[in-house]
């Protein structure tokens, strides 16, 4: 480890040494290598701090929005292909045109229960 911090010995240094010294501002006191390793870890406990606040932030968006409500159609847009055979009514759906015979024609429905019934019975 002493090897690392004494620049003489140092690798990188012996072979840049020309180099390096006549860079402007080059301190040869100072260890350049152990400052590039302090930067760098800097800057990675900033990026995991940058990705904590980002994760914070988007739970905080998720519980502040609330959901949209579903929108209904209007009378107007719905195709309405189911006809009512008792009063020409017609439906978007077959669920909303049976509704409608339960509601609306009672009596006639369950006539045809009972006639739908009789022919079943042996």
């Amino acid at each position: 480890m002493n090897q690392l911090n004494d620049q003489s010995h140092n690798p990188f240094f012996s072979i840049l040494g020309s180099a390096i010294s006549q860079c402007p501002n080059f301190d040869s006191k100072m260890n350049y290598l152990l400052e590039s390793r302090k930067i760098f870890l800097f800057n990675q406990v900033l990026q995991q701090q940058i990705q904590f606040i980002k994760d914070q932030n988007s739970q905080f968006d998720k519980q502040c929005i609330q959901p949209q409500k579903k929108q209904r159609r209007k009378a107007t847009q719905i195709s309405k292909l189911y006809k009512c055979t008792q009063c020409e009514k017609s439906y978007g759906s077959e669920a909303s045109l049976n509704l409608h015979s339960k509601l609306k024609h009672p009596t006639i429905e369950s006539e045809s229960k009972t006639q739908i019934e009789q022919s079943f019975q042996i």
